[in-house]
């Protein structure tokens, strides 16, 4: 590796992209790897930013490094998808909150074993990951993670506008600020009616809670969703969950925490599907990889995808 494209979000999770930035800029140094740093100053960035840097590399010996949080990586995607080279591999050191497509994909969190890996023996793993076309507004996009609708979403947009998650991200306790809106979720999200097509079949649902699709298992800073999962298999999975009372709804977590049990409950329903349709008919939260999607009615069209990533 001769040269290294820093793209970096310096606010992900409450300024631990900062901290890891100085991290992988001395581990770059002791290491001897030429570099250069790209700087995310407002919300969308680098999206624009690794469009630019896929299309002016031209060396298989130079690689785009994201530092940032899950969205970070979701927008370097994004614009990598959208450049002239779109199989442009990606390196990605975790900085984030929650940190889920690193755990699901298993990518190294220590500075200097990431880029003395990367300076040496990187290997280009081809994953999936999740496109969708939004049949109201006409948009596309890729995701690596999740998007969901409904009580995940809802935790989503009250943890990012949570003056606790700053504070607790400070003592690396940044995971708790989901657990405090989960609970606020139990009482903020109500049900929704919402229609599903996946492997020839369509399903309704008029209790819906949750309805997440997902690439790996975990969302929400680690929380094992759909066990079966994974980020190999050329599948999208989808959970659906129905509103369960409160007793119910903690009985499921906890199954969900200790074994995955929860997948046999009367309240949740999953598919596994290279397509899959998804359609609301009222109102409610969004999110796409941990950031805010509008609260709106929802008609989307999902495929499997994949992209190549170094480890």
């Amino acid at each position: 590796m001769k040269k290294v494209h820093l793209l970096v979000n310096l606010k992900s999770g409450s300024n631990k992209g900062a901290k890891a930035l100085k991290e992988i800029e001395a581990a770059l140094k002791n290491e001897k790897v030429a570099y250069d740093i790209q700087i995310s100053t407002y919300p969308g960035q680098l999206v624009p930013i690794a469009t630019t840097t896929a299309n002016e590399i031209n060396d298989n010996h130079e690689c785009i490094v994201i530092v940032g949080g899950d969205g970070s990586l979701n927008q370097a995607l994004n614009g990598v998808k959208s450049s002239l080279h779109p199989d442009t591999p990606l390196a990605y050191f975790p900085a984030g909150t929650g940190n889920d497509f690193a755990r699901a994909a298993k990518l190294q969190k220590d500075p200097s074993k990431f880029i003395r890996k990367l300076r040496n023996q990187p290997t280009v793993t081809k994953v999936d990951c999740g496109r969708y076309q939004d049949l109201i507004t006409g948009e596309e996009k890729y995701f690596v993670n999740n998007l969901g609708i409904g009580f995940d979403a809802y935790v989503v947009n009250k943890t990012n506008h949570s003056k606790l998650k700053t504070k607790f991200n400070k003592i690396n306790l940044g995971n708790l600020t989901y657990g405090i809106n989960i609970v606020q979720a139990l009482k903020g999200q109500d049900n929704f009616r919402v229609k599903i097509s996946a492997n020839n079949h369509t399903y309704s649902y008029d209790h819906a809670y949750l309805v997440t699709t997902t690439n790996h298992p975990y969302f929400g800073g680690g929380v094992p969703i759909l066990p079966i999962a994974n980020i190999y298999n050329r599948e999208l999975d989808i959970a659906i969950v129905e509103k369960p009372n409160l007793a119910k709804f903690l009985y499921l977590f906890s199954k969900l925490l200790i074994n995955g049990s929860h997948m046999q409950s009367k309240q949740f329903h999953y598919f596994e599907a290279n397509k899959i349709e998804v359609e609301t008919y009222q109102s409610e939260y969004g999110q796409l990889d941990g950031e805010e999607l509008n609260k709106r009615k929802f008609h989307l069209k999902f495929e499997v995808d994949h992209f190549n990533i170094l480890k």
